[in-house]
C-alpha cells in the first residue's frame, strides 16, 4: 500500500512543526487536482520544504520527495469514485426517459 502524503512528509521532514505540516498538507490536498506535473507540486511546496530541511536535503532530494507525493496524489485521485469515467455503449436520449416518466 502506498504511503500517504502526510506519512511521506513525517518520514522525510521530522522537523516539520504542526502548523507547517498542516499548511503543506492543506496545499497538497486542496490543489491535488491542479498539480499536472511534479514541477507544479515542487513549485507549490518545494521551497518551503527546502527551508524546513535546513540544508539536510538538496534540490534533487526535495524533488524526489515531491515526486513520491505527486505519485501518491495521482493514485488517490484516480481511485476516487468521483473521478471515474464510464464509457457508455449507446447515447442517452433524455426525451425517451422523460416520455416514460409520467406513466
Amino acid at each position: 500500500m502506498a504511503a500517504s502524503c502526510a506519512e511521506i512528509l513525517r518520514r522525510e521532514f521530522p522537523e516539520l512543526d504542526g502548523e507547517m505540516f498542516e499548511y503543506v498538507t492543506g496545499v497538497l490536498h486542496s490543489g491535488s487536482t491542479d498539480f499536472e506535473t511534479v514541477d507544479d507540486l515542487f513549485e507549490a511546496v518545494g521551497e518551503l520544504l527546502q527551508d524546513v530541511s535546513r540544508d539536510s536535503k538538496d534540490d534533487v532530494d526535495i524533488r524526489a520527495v515531491c515526486q513520491r507525493m505527486f505519485n501518491t496524489l495521482h493514485l488517490e485521485n484516480e481511485n476516487s469514485p468521483s473521478s471515474r469515467q464510464v464509457l457508455l455503449d449507446a447515447p442517452i436520449q433524455l426525451s425517451k426517459i422523460t416520455d416514460n416518466y409520467g406513466e
